[in-house]
C-alpha cells in the first residue's frame, strides 16, 4: 500500500477561502485518504472541483489518418521585403518622424530618404562623368543635325536616288535621335550632384515600401550614417504566412492525395489551423533523405508568426472509425505517453498507452485504453504533481 500526499490541496486552500470571501469555516478541503491501493491517485471530489478536473469516455469516432510532422512558420516570400541602403549616407525622415516598428505601411509608402554622402574620389569620379555625359550630348546633338541634313538631301533628290536610300536615311534619323534621347537621360542623372554629394538628384535616394504590410523591423535612425546593403526595414505582410517542414518520400503520395493539413503552433495548443498544400519540393536533400514541403495558412488574426515552430497533421489517409483519446488527456512522461483514468468517483489512476495517427484533437489508442473508460482531459498536469509526478 502506498500513501500520496496530495500536495495540491495544501497549495489551492488560500483560494477556497478567497472564494467564499475570505470566511473561515473551520475546514478545509477534505484530504485524501490516509492508504490507497497501490497505483491509485486518491482525490476528494472537493478537491476535484478546486483543480478544475474534467474527464471525457473514449469512444469510437471516425477518424480521418493523418501523418504528424515537425514544422516551422516562415513568411511567404512575395510578402516579406527588406529594404536596404542602396550607398552610403546619412539617414533622413520623409516626415516628422521615421516610422517606428508595428507601423501599418502602404505599398509605395515612402519610409525615410537616405542623403548620399561622397568621398573625394567619388566626388571626382562624379565630375568626370557629369562632364562625360555634357560630351556625350554635344556629339549625339551633332551626330542628329547631321542625319537631318542627309535626310532632308536624299528627299531633295526624290526620282533620282533609289527609295532604299531614302529610307536608310530615315532610319539613321531614328537612331540619332534615339542615342540623343539616351545621352540627354543619363546627363540629367548627373545635374546638380554637386561636392560631396550636396543636392541634386544623384543625393537622395527615398527608401519606399514594396508592400502593404506591417514594419517588423526598424533599424534606421534619424541623423544614422550607414553603409550600403545594410537592412534599414522589413516590411510583411502577415494575412498568410508558410509553414515549412520535412517529409519522408513514402509520405509524398499521402500528401498529393490530400494537399491539405492541421497546424498547430506554440502558445496556442488548443487550436489547429487549417492549411493548403502550397508546394512539395522535387529534390530529396542527402543528408536527412526527406523532400522540403511548404503548406500555406490564412493568418488574419496574425496569431502565426513567422519563426514559430509547429505541429503539422497530415491528411488524408482515408477516414476510418477508430478507438480514440482526446489530445488534452495525454501527456509525455520520460518518452512514454500516459493517461489518468477516472476509476473511481475520487479514484484515479496512471496508465501508460500506445497512440497511433492523429486527426485535429483526437488520437488513434492502439492499446491501453477500453470503449467507456473517462480520462482527465482537464488538470492533468495538476493531477500529476499531487500523485508526486506519477
Amino acid at each position: 500500500m502506498r500513501k500520496l500526499l496530495l500536495s495540491a490541496l495544501i497549495l489551492l486552500a488560500p483560494v477556497a477561502a478567497f472564494a467564499h470571501g475570505g470566511e473561515d469555516h473551520g475546514e478545509g478541503p477534505k484530504q485524501a485518504a490516509s492508504a490507497a491501493p497501490a497505483g491509485v491517485i486518491l482525490l476528494p471530489k472537493e478537491s476535484q472541483f478546486l483543480l478544475g478536473v474534467r474527464t471525457e469516455p473514449v469512444s469510437r469516432r471516425k477518424l480521418e489518418m493523418r501523418t504528424t510532422v515537425p514544422g516551422k512558420v516562415i513568411p511567404r516570400t512575395d510578402r516579406h521585403a527588406q529594404i536596404f541602403a542602396p550607398v552610403a549616407g546619412r539617414v533622413l525622415s520623409q516626415g516628422s518622424q521615421i516610422p517606428l516598428v508595428g507601423t501599418r505601411v502602404k505599398k509605395g509608402q515612402v519610409l525615410a530618404v537616405l542623403q548620399q554622402s561622397l568621398s573625394a574620389s567619388e566626388a571626382s569620379g562624379l565630375a568626370t562623368g557629369r562632364i562625360q555625359a555634357e560630351a556625350a550630348v554635344g556629339q549625339a546633338q551633332a551626330a542628329l543635325e547631321q542625319a537631318r541634313r542627309d535626310l532632308d538631301r536624299v528627299k531633295s533628290l526624290a526620282g533620282v536616288v533609289a527609295q532604299k536610300e531614302v529610307q536608310q536615311a530615315e532610319f539613321a534619323v531614328q537612331v540619332a535621335e534615339q542615342e540623343h534621347t539616351r545621352a540627354v537621360r543619363e546627363r540629367e542623372l548627373y545635374a546638380g550632384a554637386g561636392q560631396g554629394g550636396t543636392g541634386g538628384k544623384l543625393s537622395q535616394f527615398p527608401l519606399v515600401s514594396p508592400l502593404d504590410g506591417v514594419l517588423v523591423e526598424a533599424n534606421a535612425t534619424l541623423g544614422e550614417q550607414v553603409e550600403p546593403s545594410k537592412v534599414l526595414f522589413t516590411v510583411l505582410d502577415p494575412q498568410v504566412v508558410w509553414v515549412e517542414a520535412n517529409v519522408f518520400p513514402d509520405d509524398i503520395p499521402r500528401i498529393e492525395e490530400a494537399r491539405e493539413a492541421l497546424v498547430k503552433v506554440e502558445g496556442y495548443a488548443d487550436r489547429w489551423f487549417p492549411a493548403k498544400l502550397f508546394n512539395l519540393g522535387q529534390v530529396v536533400e542527402e543528408s536527412t533523405r526527406t523532400v522540403k514541403v511548404i503548406f500555406e495558412v490564412q493568418n488574419d488574426d496574425g496569431r502565426l508568426r513567422p519563426g514559430t515552430f509547429a505541429e503539422v497533421a497530415i491528411g488524408s489517409g482515408g477516414e476510418q472509425e477508430s478507438l480514440a483519446v482526446p489530445d488534452a488527456a495525454v501527456v509525455e512522461v520520460e518518452g512514454r505517453k500516459r493517461v489518468y483514468v477516472h476509476v473511481g468517483p475520487e479514484e484515479f489512476v496512471a496508465r501508460d498507452v500506445a497512440l497511433g495517427a492523429r486527426d485535429g484533437e483526437y488520437h488513434v489508442v492502439r492499446q491501453g485504453l477500453k470503449e467507456g473508460e473517462r480520462v482527465v482531459t482537464r488538470g492533468t498536469y495538476q493531477l500529476r504533481s499531487a500523485a508526486g509526478g506519477q
